[in-house]
């Protein structure tokens, strides 16, 4: 994980899709494609091919917990920040990306989440993204695995919620910006509410949590298995992240 200068313009989907127009068009001046704009600093995640997690040799993406905020009495807090995928991203099966926890840390890799829970995002096959959360799996309602198009509660791991509810979009920006509001102790009432590129894409109200809130950046392939690992070096990168307490 590095702070970079802007991204290489070859990874810009309206810039590749430009030259490739440009190159068509016989006698073309060089203005036919549009300038990539490398102005802002920004933070770029690093995947080397066969890497699944920062936790497998060799170590892929990135995996921390930061607390900018003090959230130790926060009831609704939102994390906002933008993602950029290359246009030629291989999605592979899966990804983790950044979100809000609360209670202790390591709520993922199996955990049972009883006292814990965490709301990062993932992305899928073909940029299918989803809610993938941590939460005490037998206090959730059953309208909660039923939030279409799809969901999958597997036991093992996370929840699967809202499965290609939006797609991230490769070879552009992807800004997504999610709202957790806690439950009411002992009853299941918590909301999560995700905005995609300014527009509502998915609200609960129906879900279990407790805690305080915190921030886990998590940015990597898997799943745990080989089958999830990148076959090639790729990158991500991130910018614009903002939290603040609603309430």
């Amino acid at each position: 994980m590095q702070i970079v200068q802007g991204i290489p313009a070859a990874a810009s989907a309206t810039t590749a899709e430009a030259l490739v127009v440009a190159s068509s068009v016989p006698d073309a001046p060089p203005t036919t494609a549009p300038t990539w704009d490398n102005a802002s600093s920004i933070m770029q995640l690093f995947y080397p091919a066969g890497s699944v997690n920062p936790t497998s040799d060799p170590q892929g993406g990135a995996d921390f917990y930061a607390t900018p905020l003090d959230l130790a009495d926060a009831q609704n807090v939102s994390l906002a920040y933008s993602v950029f995928f290359p246009s030629d991203f291989d999605w592979v099966l899966a990804g983790k990306l950044p979100g809000i926890y609360g209670g202790h840390k390591t709520c993922s890799g199996g955990d049972d989440a009883l006292s814990c829970f965490s709301t990062r995002l993932m992305w899928r096959e073909g940029g299918a993204g989803e809610l993938y959360l941590y939460a005490p799996k037998d206090k959730q309602t059953d309208a909660l695995c039923s939030t279409s198009p799809m969901s999958v509660c597997d036991q093992a791991y996370g929840l699967s919620i809202g499965r290609g509810a939006f797609n991230f979009t490769p070879g552009a920006w992807t800004h997504v910006k999610q709202t957790v509001t806690l439950n009411t102790p002992g009853e299941q009432d918590g909301s999560f509410v995700l905005e995609v590129d300014g527009r509502e894409t998915m609200r609960l109200a129906d879900v279990y949590y407790r805690g305080a809130l915190m921030l886990p950046y998590s940015s990597f392939f898997g799943g745990h298995e080989e089958q999830y690992a990148t076959p090639r070096d790729q990158y991500t990168w991130f910018k614009d992240f903002a939290m603040a307490i609603n309430a």
